[in-house]
């Protein structure tokens, strides 16, 4: 035993330094399958003699002699009857002995009959099987199985069954995350299995040479078969190895490794950017081809019944839901015929796809095209027309991302495929984001969506310029990568797009605006005071019509929704439609008056609800309490809540929770005391929840009225909801009875933050018209507690805080705070101020 475990641990290290030495993966995987072959073969003759009349056999990947450094070794030992409890006890010992060895078997054995059956249940295994290889024991015993088990398998249920599989992994695993699993990702090592699997079971080499042979595949595809392939399999065997153990998933903490130990880039940010590239044009070269060599190979075992064929046109004809063209050269011969087919497909709804023969000509003649085809004025009329039709947009689009139709076409979009985003809140490659946009807008204008955003999708539907929208995401991110800014830098591009399509001035100029001030919408609603007449009156120079307020909103919410599932939410939304509902009021005429004038109206409003269950005096004490900025600071609704909480509990503590949707109110009430509002910080996040927002009021009788927009963890049920809401409240009240002690700890960002980290960056302006006021804005990574160690700085530089946004975009935060302090006039003591502030965020 020691001798097989010395050989094999010999042989895995030589087999490792050669690999690192010129890194090729098929001469590994090669090598690793032979000398674990050679262990598994002494240490079978060492427990089950040279004459055992069971066989065994690799299956799966080791069957296929595609076993990477720490991949389960797939075996299956078959006997002809039912095992005898001699040969149960050896199986265990084999098994044992196996696990000593550092491999980790995964067996399935029994008699003939009891693999075949389970073969018949399990298409899992019955897949393994396909890929069995003879190793040790009985020959024939091992050819009876094999072919029991190719006699029995029903082909036509099992092509189905996998490729509902690869249905279903596509829909948890998609290929263009930040993060991807090499091996059950869309467009990943499985997709290629599955064509292989496919192949084999009509009785062909499944190897990409022979298949090109045997004309299922040309030349062209053999090659990126193979170069894909190799890139991913290289990928796997490095992530193995930094890993450790089995890993799949190009997770951030292994990208910075891989990337240098493959030798990309000249610094670490570079070499995971390119490592990233890498993989993104190898997976999308297996999409590609999956659409194509998967049907042909389901096509020669069965068709559908019965075949229906009609008629489309001159040039293409109806077949099973499939477009297919009569002539395949003609998207050579007539380079407009490339958009062309794609507009048949626009226009039908019962069109699902092109056919696979005709897909393979039309990707072959997309190869060939050049600056023409984008100077050819028929194709820019059938480009715009993709957009003024509008049915259909989002399929067509990527269609014609995946086959690099889109990178042909637009002279800049290449530049994007796979160009990742170092953000924190993005977790698309540009060019998948723009088309998650794409999607986003889209669905707001057709009605059987419409209860997902019934405000923004009545505004889309109701909208006459449609294709401006859709044309403005596709230019909005268009220019990321390129050093400067990308809103500006886009408008050159948008704006040689409207004039080389010739779109209407009025057009033109709005898809220009549109993509220059994109981000405009969500600053103002995320970081400033909404509800200040001002801040609306400056948004509204710049969106200076209903129409492009309109057009803005709807991107907007398109945008943010398509950048990462995780950064939207109601209070978002909420947000957004207030600035909306507050800028339309303004561009219809109906100017706000001052804030001062805002404030007496409110406090009037208020007195007269006050009224009717407290007396004058009660109302007026609460007046004297609460100081003449309270009606300044908050708005309506939040007055409406609080008083009357208030004056129940005027001279005592008091804590008040509503649920609104994903996100809890709460207001804090108590006398003022020392690091307060950090400490109520603390509280909240040591319950697990992200502050969204937040506003600090010390009143004239020295009470603290703090409140807080907090955010609920996503998928909780409504039960979860009020359990939070109740812990919470439980936890802030005894804060305010003084029964908790509140402790700072040490906490971690997130493996991504860690990994892909931001410069932190502190910004601080003086307020223009009020003295020692000013406005600090901080951008850094997210983590728990931030706000209260903010705070925490705050404190130390007798730093008050009046008011806080909190825009939390995954891993990424971008705050803004309205603070006054009287010593920050002196450069010195703004510098420490700043200095400890960087330091605090940089953690």
């Amino acid at each position: 035993m020691n001798n097989i475990a010395q050989n094999l641990y010999t042989a895995k290290w030589q087999i490792m330094e050669r690999y690192l030495a010129n890194h090729r993966p098929w001469q590994y995987l090669r090598d690793h399958t032979h000398a674990v072959d050679l262990a598994i073969d002494a240490l079978w003759n060492k427990i089950f003699g040279t004459n055992s009349p069971l066989a065994l056999l690799a299956t799966g990947g080791y069957g296929r002699q595609e076993l990477y450094p720490h991949s389960d070794v797939d075996l299956a030992i078959v006997s002809t009857d039912e095992l005898t409890e001699n040969q149960k006890n050896q199986i265990i010992i084999f098994t044992q002995q196996l696990w000593n060895l550092s491999l980790s078997p995964a067996i399935k054995s029994g008699s003939l009959k009891q693999l075949c059956d389970s073969a018949q249940t399990d298409l899992t295994a019955d897949t393994a099987f396909l890929e069995s290889r003879y190793l040790a024991g009985s020959l024939k015993k091992a050819q009876d199985f094999q072919a029991a088990i190719h006699i029995q398998r029903d082909n036509l249920s099992f092509i189905e069954g996998k490729l509902l599989e690869m249905q279903q992994r596509h829909a948890k695993q998609p290929a263009l995350m930040l993060e991807p699993n090499i091996k059950n990702g869309a467009g990943g090592l499985r997709d290629i299995h599955t064509m292989m699997w496919l192949a084999k079971i009509q009785n062909l080499n499944s190897h990409f040479e022979q298949l090109k042979k045997d004309k299922i595949i040309n030349q062209i595809e053999s090659n990126l078969l193979r170069n894909s392939h190799r890139v991913l399999a290289q990928i796997r065997i490095e992530l193995h190895l930094a890993a450790g153990r089995e890993e799949n998933r190009l997770i951030f903490d292994l990208q910075n490794t891989v990337a240098a130990n493959l030798g990309y880039g000249d610094n670490a940010q570079q070499a995971m950017e390119q490592l990233m590239r890498q993989f993104y044009r190898a997976s999308k070269n297996i999409l590609q081809l999956n659409q194509i060599i998967i049907p042909m190979l389901r096509g020669r075992i069965y068709a559908y019944y019965p075949r229906i064929t009609h008629e489309i046109n001159e040039y293409y004809y109806h077949i099973n839901h499939q477009i297919a063209a009569k002539n395949k050269q003609i998207f050579t011969q007539k380079p407009e015929h490339i958009f062309g087919i794609v507009q048949e497909l626009q226009r039908h709804n019962d069109l699902h796809s092109i056919a696979p023969q005709t897909l393979r000509a039309w990707w072959n003649a997309v190869q060939n095209l050049n600056d023409d085809f984008y100077n050819n004025e028929t194709h820019r009329i059938q480009f715009l027309q993709f957009f003024q039709i509008g049915t259909g947009i989002t399929h067509t689009m990527r269609l014609l991302n995946l086959y690099g139709v889109l990178a042909k076409y637009l002279p800049d979009w290449d530049k994007i495929v796979g160009l990742l985003q170092h953000d924190l809140f993005h977790i698309y490659p540009v060019d998948d984001h723009i088309l998650m946009v794409l999607r986003n807008i889209r669905r707001l204008a057709i009605d059987t969506h419409s209860h997902e955003f019934p405000f923004a999708s009545s505004l889309m539907q109701g909208f006459d310029k449609k294709y401006v929208l859709y044309l403005a995401t596709i230019f909005h991110d268009i220019a990321k990568g390129r050093n400067g800014d990308h809103a500006k830098l886009g408008v050159a591009d948008a704006k040689r797009f409207a004039a080389d399509h010739k779109l209407p001035e009025n057009d033109a100029e709005l898809l220009a605006w549109l993509v220059e001030y994109h981000l405009l919408f969500s600053v103002v609603a995320q970081k400033q005071d909404i509800h200040d007449p001002e801040v609306i009156e400056k948004f509204c120079q710049f969106v200076d019509s209903t129409e492009k307020l309109v057009a803005l909103y709807l991107l907007t919410v398109a945008d943010i929704r398509g950048t990462n599932p995780q950064i939207w939410n109601t209070w978002k939304a909420q947000l957004l439609e207030t600035l909306f509902q507050a800028a339309s009021r303004y561009l219809a005429g109906e100017h706000a008056p001052n804030r001062q004038h805002i404030a007496l109206n409110r406090q009037k409003q208020s007195f007269e609800l006050l009224k009717q269950n407290f007396s004058k005096s009660q109302i007026h004490q609460l007046w004297q309490a609460l100081g003449e900025a309270y009606f300044v600071y908050y708005d309506d609704d939040e007055v409406a809540w609080q008083l009357p909480e208030i004056l129940e509990n005027l001279n005592d503590s008091h804590v008040q929770i509503r649920a609104k949707a994903d996100h809890l109110h709460i207001m804090v009430y108590m006398p003022n005391s020392e690091r307060l509002f950090t400490r109520i910080c603390r509280v909240i996040s040591q319950q697990g929840l992200d502050i969204l927002a937040a506003k600090a009021m010390i009143t004239a009788h020295d009470f603290v009225l703090d409140e807080f927009v907090v955010q609920l963890p996503d998928y909780c049920s409504s039960d979860d909801c009020v359990n939070i809401k109740h812990r919470l409240l439980k936890k802030l009240i005894e804060f305010t009875q003084g029964k908790q002690d509140i402790r700072s700890y040490t906490t971690k960002p997130s493996r991504r933050a860690r990994h892909q980290p931001i410069a932190p960056r502190v910004s601080l302006n003086p307020d223009t018209e009020r003295n020692h006021w000013y406005s600090l804005d901080i951008i850094a990574i997210n983590r728990p507690a931030l706000l209260a160690d903010i705070t925490e700085v705050f404190a130390k530089h007798q730093v008050r805080l009046y008011h806080a946004k909190i825009a939390t975009l995954a891993d990424r935060v971008e705050d803004t705070f309205v603070i006054y302090c009287e010593n920050l006039d002196n450069p010195n003591k703004e510098l420490v101020f700043k200095r400890d502030l960087l330091a605090m965020v940089n953690l």
